[in-house]
């Protein structure tokens, strides 16, 4: 039986979890996320949903800021998940191993929705986006953060590189998307990491420091969205 295109995605970032790809994560984009998480002003009693969490540092980051309610990670792959099950976390962050077009929760489940360089793996974008507009609830917001787009030339070699396929789209093409899913207000912004340069370099990601300063000047592309 042939490997449906979801399967061989899984199986590949599957193999990222044994490369340590989830905890380089961590180190490539915390500056960004914590100043994202910071734009979020998340309440204590608020359900946010982490997608594409990888091995759930950006879910445990945001953790202790809403004792009162929970931290929820999904992730297609089922490695990353056990890998950021292992982590000892708050009582009350949970893992969820699935899809981000079939996510398993009641609509308008949450407050608040992050997403962290996962958007643009995603076989059916609009899918994706309506499943998350079901689960976030009225008035509730949505923050989805990419480096790879069409305005940031030092990301687009980034194509060629990866072993799956990604979807390589400009700044108004993910306006028109979130519009389509039916999420208004909405914001574009660009998030530029504040550490020095040198720290910035990875060999999976960038081949010059040329590559390092044109995304840095450019910055990750924030996208949020209102119900």
């Amino acid at each position: 039986m042939l490997e449906t295109r979801e399967e061989v995605i899984r199986k590949e970032f599957n193999r990222w979890a044994g490369l340590g790809r989830g905890e380089g994560m961590i180190e490539g984009h915390i500056d960004v996320t914590e100043q994202i998480i910071d734009k979020m002003g998340l309440r204590p009693d608020d359900r946010v949903l982490d997608l594409g969490c990888g091995i759930g540092w950006a879910t445990r980051l945001m953790a202790p800021l809403v004792p009162k309610g929970v931290a929820i990670g999904v992730d297609l792959s089922d490695e990353m998940i056990e890998r950021a099950r292992k982590v000892d976390s708050s009582s009350n962050v949970f893992y969820f191993n699935g899809a981000a077009s079939a996510l398993p929760f009641n609509p308008g489940y949450f407050n608040k929705v992050l997403s962290i360089e996962s958007l643009y793996y995603y076989l059916d974008i609009p899918a994706a986006l309506r499943e998350v507009y079901r689960v976030t609830a009225t008035g509730g917001r949505v923050f989805f953060m990419v480096n790879l787009y069409m305005e940031n030339e030092g990301s687009r070699h980034w194509v060629e590189k990866l072993t799956i396929p990604a979807q390589l789209l400009g700044q108004e093409q993910y306006r028109g998307h979130f519009l389509n899913a039916g999420f208004r207000n909405i914001e574009l912004h660009r998030i530029r990491d504040r550490r020095p340069m040198d720290v910035l370099v990875k060999p999976n990601s960038f081949d010059t420091i040329e590559q390092v300063r044109i995304g840095i000047e450019a910055g990750s592309l924030l996208i949020v969205g209102e119900k």
